[in-house]
């Protein structure tokens, strides 16, 4: 690239504290205790209303006398419905939905199905792993960027892929392998123990696998009542919403933890709370009713900072971090393709000692920026 993306030294400070001394409680004073409130009415409400828009569209693939590209239009649109829902099992499964921690485990794990995500690896790799160590490669697993020695390193096969993935159709791809396969139906050994600690894999995956065959029986069903062709109706309501929803999350995922000015770390002594929660998560605006119908998921660095804070209160979360800490500290970008192009094109590999972000061919693409860091912590370690 010609140019490089720079930005200033970072002013974090809560009552004069730099960003590695900041605790997380600090961190959430900023946003008002009102805004943790949980409801039962609305969290059944948000649940409710998705569930609806998911059957409504599921059974309207189905529906007779239509082309297969209509048919294939109604099935993204239930994708999206399953992407809806499952920002609304996201926040069953931080315990933030209603304020009962039965419902909300209820609740998480049958809006995840549709998804196919088993409630109890989700819990494990998204709650504990991606919440308790963002952007510290090697405890976080979400799309920890590849130093130029590791790119260098790969087989011109796996350097394609890598490439791909970082691309608009790659996202897909990208969170299908990275996530949905790696850590939530097939994890390594010690992720599986971990997971098998809250007891519920078992069957959390083996509802997920069941799913699948409840999809196709009841497009059987509305098949036969409708007289549309049953083959071409189960493989389309099967596979297309799925797909439209991996491709979602992943676009989702990418956009809430890449971009130009986030920086990331495999150095647990530089890594902090400040810097990952609040430098680190990016706030992705859209329009007003996009952000009502994904329930508020795009407010990414409130969600962050206090994973208490239910969805039907993020915006105002929002706006309260925001406020407190400035935009040289939270990353707010009004989304256009031409963001998400600079992005592809700037955020390729990365240097974890410059901590700045490289082109494939090893070229810098962002200026370093001046991290605070807690020298006598550091040397201590």
């Amino acid at each position: 690239m010609s140019s490089t993306w720079s930005f200033g030294k970072p002013n974090l400070s809560v009552a004069g504290q730099s960003a590695a001394s900041i605790t997380p409680e600090t961190a959430r004073s900023a946003i008002p205790a009102e805004l943790r409130r949980r409801s039962t009415s609305k969290g059944l409400g948000y649940f409710v209303i998705s569930v609806t828009a998911y059957a409504v569209t599921f059974v309207a693939i189905a529906v007779p006398q239509q082309s297969t590209m209509l048919r294939i239009a109604f099935a993204c649109v239930n994708g999206l419905t399953i992407a809806v829902l499952f920002v609304v099992g996201h926040d069953a499964c931080h315990g933030s939905l209603t304020p009962r921690h039965a419902l909300n485990t209820w609740l998480g794990r049958l809006a995840f199905l549709p998804s196919l995500h088993p409630y109890s690896a989700w819990q494990y790799s998204h709650n504990a792993m991606h919440h308790g160590w963002t952007n510290l490669r090697g405890k976080d697993p979400v799309y920890a960027p590849l130093t130029l020695e590791e790119f260098r390193a790969l087989s011109p096969t796996r350097q394609r892929f890598e490439r791909f993935s970082r691309s608009a159709i790659g996202l897909f791809f990208l969170y299908l392998v990275t996530i949905w396969w790696d850590l939530e139906m097939r994890p390594n050994v010690h992720d599986r123990r971990q997971i098998d600690k809250r007891g519920t894999y078992r069957f959390d995956r083996g509802i997920v696998l069941a799913f699948p065959l409840v999809q196709a029986m009841a497009l059987l069903v509305a098949s036969d009542i409708f007289g549309s062709s049953i083959p071409a109706t189960i493989a389309i309501g099967v596979t297309v919403p799925f797909a439209t929803f991996t491709w979602l999350i992943g676009f989702a995922t990418f956009q809430h933890h890449t971009h130009p000015r986030v920086v990331w770390y495999d150095d647990e002594r530089e890594w902090s709370f400040a810097r990952s929660q609040v430098q680190g998560t990016v706030h992705v605006v859209f329009p007003r009713w996009i952000r009502l119908m994904l329930h508020n998921i795009m407010e990414h660095t409130a969600h962050h900072i206090d994973m208490r804070v239910p969805l039907y209160n993020l915006t105002n979360a929002q706006r309260s971090v925001e406020e407190a800490f400035g935009e040289h500290n939270v990353v707010t970008e009004r989304f256009t393709v031409s963001g998400l192009r600079r992005t592809f094109q700037t955020c390729q590999l990365y240097d974890y000692r410059a901590h700045q972000w490289l082109s494939y061919e090893g070229i810098p693409t962002t200026a370093p920026p001046i991290l605070e860091f807690d020298r006598n912590r550091s040397r201590s370690n």
